[in-house]
């Protein structure tokens, strides 16, 4: 059957035709423009979707870069005063010491030499303060402020006041410009006061010291049974009973003695450096919530982040085989994964958790451990971290009292020689008290403490190597992803010309063609 075509069907089908071919020609002209493939989600809804993923990986991976751009900084900054700049100052203090160690030297020269041990003492301070973009990198997680900041400590030979010293059990008030040596000239308990002189000018001079008395004349002591000597301004408090011996002050010439390191107790007050940030000691800090009067908890290990531990059910520890239930969350509860476990007796239960283990004792507290009790494990906030790939995390600062020592919480923050700050401030007490003994005593102890700055120097060289490796890794990783996204959304300028020049010709023919059929007519063929 025929079917009729009228002017108007003829028309509307060439102006839809018209539209189409127009439409997808301007579609290649805002392509051109935007050498784009996709500019709007509904051009592929697959390929959009790769597209933002892609954003987001490279947003992620450019944050990662800024990261180790920063611990670049920082680490690089670290290995030079570890690597290059202490060791220089420690090699003129080793030579300082040499020249101190003989006997060629005389008093006045040793005080010479002790002014330069003190400019040296106070560089090896700035350093360890040293600071990146305002952040002290020496000083744990407190890195708003300085990491030591200068005091006074003793020093003795006595081996019974050596071992004080090394257990923190004194402290000192005031301040001194130079060492105050303190000499008894009476063996006895301290709390029977017995005679001292003390001297700020090496024992060329002495004065005779006092103890703090009450209006009777009686010693003063404090509630903890200490008492304070007096001496340039200095207070010096230690138990009572600490015990002192007698100096043989003149010779047999009736001169002089002079300070005499090993001639009866003596006390030398010179500077040290006092840690003000944070450590990574143990033991790990918890936090109980909701738990029964009585029960502690420990926790064991190294833990990169804080462990929240909670009981689901009752655990009966008094009971042997009695199963409970438990979980622990790493991301501040938000996520939680949980066990069973079953009781050993005696009271106590250790579990496992993410780095190390939570130990309970419930004997105190009637033996059981309530559901919904929870505790908190604290981690050591020492570290700063940077965040260098996905859930990869480097530690770019570092404690400073366990590489430059000096005192923390009242007491040598490290052991012996490798004391850095303690060596370089008995080094200028034995040289401000013409004590050459001391001096060679003290040479050997510089070389060990440098291998303690070394050592923590070999540490950052390989913090630096991994942030090294990272970089690379990152930057490979955001070429391939820009490769990614170019490949889902930028136009083949190749292809969209051949396809411009096929539309163009596509939307002339059908504007040639619709014009010749419109002039034709019934009428013209009457």
């Amino acid at each position: 059957m025929a079917i009729r075509v009228t002017q108007k069907t003829m028309y509307n089908d060439m102006v839809g035709q018209m539209q189409k071919n127009l439409a997808g020609y301007m579609e290649s002209v805002q392509q051109g423009s935007t050498q784009k493939k996709i500019n709007r989600p509904s051009d592929d809804p697959a390929g959009t979707y790769r597209v933002l993923t892609t954003r987001v990986d490279l947003t992620n991976t450019a944050q990662y870069q800024e990261n180790v751009d920063t611990a670049k900084g920082w680490l690089n900054l670290e290995d030079s005063v570890l690597s290059t700049r202490v060791p220089t100052v420690l090699q003129d203090l080793i030579t300082l010491a040499e020249q101190a160690s003989t006997g060629t030297y005389d008093a006045s020269q040793r005080k010479i030499m002790a002014d330069q041990a003190r400019q040296h003492f106070g560089t090896l301070l700035n350093l360890a303060n040293t600071e990146f973009e305002g952040k002290s990198i020496f000083a744990g997680h407190r890195y708003d402020h300085n990491a030591f900041e200068e005091g006074l400590a003793l020093t003795s030979w006595d081996e019974d006041w050596a071992e004080a010293i090394k257990a923190g059990g004194y402290t000192l008030q005031g301040a001194s410009s130079e060492t105050v040596i303190i000499q008894f000239t009476e063996d006895g308990a301290l709390e029977n006061m017995p005679s001292f002189r003390w001297s700020n000018d090496g024992g060329d001079t002495w004065q005779e010291g006092s103890y703090e008395k009450d209006v009777n004349g009686d010693l003063v002591t404090d509630a903890n049974g200490n008492v304070q000597i007096a001496a340039n301004g200095v207070i010096l408090t230690v138990p009572k009973t600490m015990e002192v011996k007698a100096a043989e002050t003149t010779d047999a010439d009736g001169k002089d003695n002079g300070p005499g390191a090993k001639n009866g107790t003596l006390l030398y007050i010179r500077p040290t450096a006092i840690y003000q940030g944070d450590d990574k000691d143990p033991p790990v800090d918890v936090t109980m919530m909701g738990a029964p009067k009585d029960l502690t908890a420990t926790a064991t290990g190294d833990f990169g982040k804080n462990v929240l531990v909670r009981m689901d059910s009752d655990a009966d520890l008094d009971t042997a085989g009695s199963e409970f239930t438990w979980s622990y969350s790493t991301d501040g509860g938000a996520n939680w994964v949980t066990a069973k476990g079953q009781t050993s007796g005696g009271g106590t239960m250790r579990l496992p958790v993410p780095g190390g283990y939570v130990d309970f004792d419930a004997t105190g507290a009637g033996g059981t451990i309530t559901a919904g009790s929870q505790i908190m494990i604290h981690p050591s906030r020492a570290d700063l971290d940077y965040e260098i790939m996905k859930d990869t995390y480097i530690s770019v600062n570092s404690v400073g009292k366990d590489i430059f020592g000096g005192y923390y919480e009242g007491k040598p923050a490290l052991d012996g020689d490798n004391n850095l700050f303690e060596v370089v401030g008995a080094f200028i007490g034995y040289l401000e008290g013409n004590n050459q003994e001391g001096a060679q005593k003290t040479l050997a102890a510089l070389k060990e403490a440098e291998k303690q700055v070394l050592s923590a120097a070999t540490a950052v060289g390989g913090k630096e190597n991994r942030v090294q490796t990272a970089a690379d890794v990152l930057s490979f990783q955001k070429l391939d992803q820009q490769e990614r996204l170019s490949y889902v959304e930028d136009i083949d300028l190749t292809e969209l010309l051949t396809k411009l020049t096929r539309q163009q010709l596509t939307y002339q023919t059908v504007l040639q063609s619709s014009s010749m059929i419109m002039k034709l007519s019934l009428a013209n063929y009457v």
